[in-house]
């Protein structure tokens, strides 16, 4: 018979769910714990084939659990309980590893029924139980100020986190945002969790969905490598595309401002930046090359802006490649409440994301736009 293990301070809440699942006595048994210590302890002594935890607990709250269970090489799936909870972070937890969640105050009915599909999940063999890159969204999830220290292959790293952000990460001889890559690539690293963050100094800007997908790519280059024996090459285009689906538009891919392209010559970026500003009718705007990096921007205060328009502008090159277009549509339109448009104008080299004046036709604006994007040499 399966054991779920469930976890929390709220002895009422315990009570409450042991009687709720009486009824299904013959699929499972509950086994409950006031806090991570006393959860440890049964972990040790006994099968148990799920966890649910939660997160705020006295003595040793859900993320010291979690670290814990990572550190013994436990591979239980785990169901955590957070009062921060969104859908678009529950389906990029449960596509990146085993976390899945549930909001407090807890829906006994909706807990039951994760607790079903966790066993059964874990049965068939689909949950793989705890990864970095899903206890790191569930520190950004639930806005944790801590240390985290990951260890694999004989190499330690730091990353530290302020507010559920990820702010510096060192590794030798790397810090900053390349520390981060590398740490996050590590394959079934052992993680150990401190409730401090030990550095305040901010290095990294860029969203956490950025790092993990760059992590992610550098493991992927290391398992190819050590199939074919070669040398690991760079993520194709298509690569990153399919990795859009893991993503939610805060903290889709953004990487770092980057300089434009030498071939634009000493001074381009200005020269284009004037250009475009002599387009009327924006309230904001930002052009983002192929790779990524950021050309111009106006008036960028809204951190989705820019992940957004990369997301979009993606998205519509992979739909012309499955629908077997040739060309990218020419612009994409969004009508948001205040009666503002958000237009998308997609290039090969160059895309650019528009937030059009009231009043003003988008048509206006793509017809200055591509008179800009004629002229520029990415």
């Amino acid at each position: 018979m399966n054991t779920v293990l469930v976890v929390d301070d709220d002895q009422g809440f315990l009570l409450s769910l042991r009687d709720m699942c009486k009824e299904h006595a013959d699929t499972f048994e509950i086994l409950t714990a006031g806090n991570g210590k006393e959860a440890l302890a049964i972990l040790g002594t006994q099968p148990v084939h799920l966890v649910v935890t939660d997160l705020k607990m006295p003595e040793m709250d859900g993320f010291e659990l979690i670290s814990q269970m990572s550190r013994r090489r436990n591979t239980v799936p785990v169901i955590a309980m957070t009062a921060f909870g969104t859908p678009e972070m529950e389906d990029r937890l449960m596509n990146m590893g085993a976390f899945q969640y549930i909001e407090k105050p807890v829906d006994f009915v909706l807990l039951l029924q994760k607790i079903k599909d966790g066993l059964a999940a874990g049965g068939r063999g689909h949950v793989s139980g705890i990864s970095l890159p899903s206890f790191l969204q569930l520190l950004e999830l639930d806005h944790k100020t801590c240390t985290i220290m990951a260890k694999a292959g004989g190499r330690t790293g730091l990353l530290f986190f302020q507010n559920g952000s990820l702010i510096n990460a060192y590794v030798e001889p790397l810090t900053g945002l390349d520390a981060a890559f590398e740490i996050i690539s590590w394959d079934k690293a052992e993680i150990e969790i401190h409730n401090f963050c030990q550095n305040r100094k901010r290095t990294i800007e860029a969203p956490l969905g950025f790092i993990l997908i760059e992590g992610a790519r550098l493991s992927d280059e290391r398992a190819e490598q050590q199939q074919a024996g070669g040398t690991p090459g760079e993520a194709t285009y298509d690569d990153e595309l399919d990795r859009l689906d893991d993503l939610d538009f805060a903290t889709a891919p953004l990487p770092p401002p980057g300089a434009i392209q030498e071939s634009m010559g000493q001074g381009g970026a200005l020269t284009l930046e004037d250009k475009f500003r002599a387009v009327s009718g924006i309230n904001r705007l930002v052009a983002i090359a192929k790779d990524g990096s950021t050309v111009v921007e106006q008036n960028i205060d809204n951190k989705e802006f820019k992940p957004f328009t990369t997301y979009v502008a993606m998205a519509a090159d992979k739909i012309r490649v499955i629908l077997g277009y040739d060309e990218l549509p020419s612009c994409i339109i969004l009508t948001q409440e205040r009666g503002e448009q958000l237009l998308i104008v997609p290039g090969y080299d160059l895309s650019v994301g528009v937030e059009v004046q009231p009043g003003v036709s988008p048509a206006k604006i793509v017809a200055g736009i591509g008179q800009v994007l004629a002229g520029a040499q990415i």
